[in-house]
């Protein structure tokens, strides 16, 4: 398992002074002597977890020690030092402990774990900071410099935000649209010359209409036998074939596009090009903007990319305050560690929420990023979320693997939306 190591340099750090900090971020020799300090910090009981994430962490430190990665360390070094810095914005002191929090919660920060609409671990803070009662959480992301893009908040399946009870229509409609893409696609693959038109199960689905969704179901559905080594086999959806002779007992060849040309034939249908949006991503923004269903919509996106009803979730209140905030460290370090480390952004939830609702009432709307969707030759696709005119978040969708699962969903901020949490402006319109 791999393991963000800037975490592991944050919590370690956030034991040490402001002063210190402060000087590293001027003096080159003071940068350099936190690396032990942070290492240690981290190793000592002060940094609580649960399941040996910690033990995996320091397992990585060494072993990334071990391969003469220390440009890559030092960087996250950089990274943590800018991302405690932006904390002690929040609240400048020395945290009682830190907690990590990974695939298990220690008991002292369960009761902040939250799992909401469809997401297993709502509150998304990677490390926790205590002050006695007062618990702060940190969403912690990186970047190596202020001018570099904004780092992802949110990386999952699609499917979780078209979940929920007010959604089935959409989830419908999106299912069935995709299921006669793929189908179209598959079909297409099996005329003369294309990478499919030599398999036995041609035949069939000559017969079907993909355009039929019962009929197109059938082409979905169908799967193929592969091997796995010794003398096994697996049966795998037709549509994630990698190309026709990888087929058991099949005689079929492949064609031009070698052993995997039918994955490269499925890749390139899920391209943009231009202004002309794949038909499958232009087909899920058609049904996410219909009337009625682009506010639910705009709502699910924004509650969980945000974390807006995080707060609201928690049953803590009465015995514990908890904070979350978004701290994004800049930092970096050139091939011989010399180190640049810029001032992070610390984002409070309460910030956020107060934006959110000041736009409350404008329409929401998605649009195809066309700066971004038709520059790249891949099976993506970019969108940008609106309230009125305001762009709030920058989005994408990517297939990666399986075409039978729903593509990758990609979310962060944009910079005009950043911008309206610092200024916290009054007449939006």
């Amino acid at each position: 398992m791999a393991y963000e190591i800037s975490e592991a340099f944050y919590a370690g750090l956030s034991l040490v002074d402001t002063d210190r900090l402060t000087r590293a971020t001027i003096h080159d020799s003071d940068f350099a002597a936190l690396y032990s300090v942070a290492k240690q910090n981290f190793a000592s009981d002060a940094i609580k977890d649960k399941s040996g994430t910690k033990l995996g962490m320091l397992a990585q430190i060494e072993s990334m020690e071990s391969g003469g990665q220390n440009q890559a360390l030092y960087s996250d070094l950089a990274v943590g030092i800018s991302a405690v810095l932006g904390s002690r914005s929040v609240k400048n002191a020395v945290p009682q402990a830190v907690y990590l929090t990974g695939n298990q919660w220690h008991e002292d920060v369960q009761k902040f774990q939250v799992q909401a609409f469809g997401m297993a671990d709502y509150n998304s803070s990677d490390v926790i900071l205590r002050y006695g009662k007062e618990f702060i959480g940190i969403s912690l992301k990186k970047k190596p410099s202020a001018a570099a893009a904004s780092p992802t908040m949110i990386n999952t399946a699609f499917s979780t935000f078209i979940d929920g009870d007010k959604l089935h229509k959409l989830q419908d409609e999106i299912n069935d649209h995709r299921i006669k893409f793929f189908a179209k696609v598959i079909k297409e693959a099996t005329e003369p010359g294309k990478p499919l038109s030599t398999i036995s199960d041609k035949t069939i689905v000559d017969k079907l209409d993909p355009n039929n969704l019962s009929q197109a179901k059938q082409i979905w559905n169908m799967k193929v036998d592969v091997p796995t080594g010794n003398n096994k086999t697996k049966k795998v959806a037709l549509i994630n074939l990698k190309g026709a002779s990888h087929i058991v007992d099949s005689n079929t060849v492949d064609s031009d596009g070698g052993s995997d040309a039918f994955r490269k034939y499925v890749n390139t249908s899920l391209q943009s090009t231009g202004v002309a949006v794949n038909p499958l991503f232009q087909g899920f923004l058609n049904i996410m903007n219909k009337p009625g269903i682009k506010e639910r919509v705009a709502d699910s996106l924004l509650n969980k990319v945000l974390k807006l009803s995080l707060l609201d979730e928690l049953d803590t209140w009465k015995d514990y305050k908890f904070g979350f905030y978004l701290v994004t460290g800049v930092g970096s370090v050139d091939s011989s560690l010399k180190p640049t480390i810029g001032k992070a952004s610390a984002i409070n939830l309460h910030s956020v929420m107060v934006t959110i609702a000041m736009l409350a009432k404008l329409d929401a709307k998605l649009e195809i990023d066309f700066s971004k969707t038709g520059k790249r030759k891949a099976a993506k696709v970019f969108f940008i979320l609106y309230k009125g005119e305001h762009p709030i978040l920058d989005i994408e969708l990517r297939y990666k693997g399986s075409f039978t699962a729903y593509p990758q969903f990609f979310a962060t901020m944009t910079s005009q939306f950043n911008l309206l949490i610092a200024n916290n402006p009054l007449g939006i319109k």
